[in-house]
């Protein structure tokens, strides 16, 4: 008789899983992107602020919104923190380059790589952080 052929046990989730946390999280920090922009735009518009101090508030605004992407993608699973943190950025990056490609009407300047490296470390750092905290 022939032997039984022992089957790969499942350890991992599927690629659609994946894929799905990976949304959901870009999905939250696009949402936490276009709140905290209204809101900044609002007070710094009240307060008459410098034009040159937008770049700066940009860079923070898109740093908070992919590391609560980076948080609510990893956070049901816990597991691969860093490159499911960094992969829920990128719909992200895209959707803040396409609003600023249509307001400036230039392309990518050195602030947009800025913006790129800053969201994917924030995220990263995001992912990290759910991974370990405590229930």
């Amino acid at each position: 008789m022939p032997e039984k052929r022992r089957t790969k046990p499942q350890t991992g989730r599927s690629i659609r899983a994946e894929a799905v946390r990976v949304l959901v999280g870009s999905l939250t920090g696009i949402a936490v992107y276009f709140a905290l922009t209204a809101v900044a735009s609002l007070i710094l518009w009240k307060a008459d602020t410098d034009e040159g101090l937008y770049k700066f508030i940009i860079l923070l605004i898109g740093a908070a919104a992919a590391f609560a992407g980076g948080f609510v993608a990893v956070r049901p699973v816990r597991k691969n923190g860093i490159i499911v943190g960094a992969l829920s950025v990128l719909p992200v990056y895209a959707v803040e380059l396409v609003v600023s490609l249509l307001v400036s009407k230039s392309g990518i300047g050195v602030i947009g790589w800025i913006l790129l490296a800053l969201q994917l470390a924030a995220a990263a750092v995001g992912g990290i952080i759910a991974v370990n905290k405590r229930k």
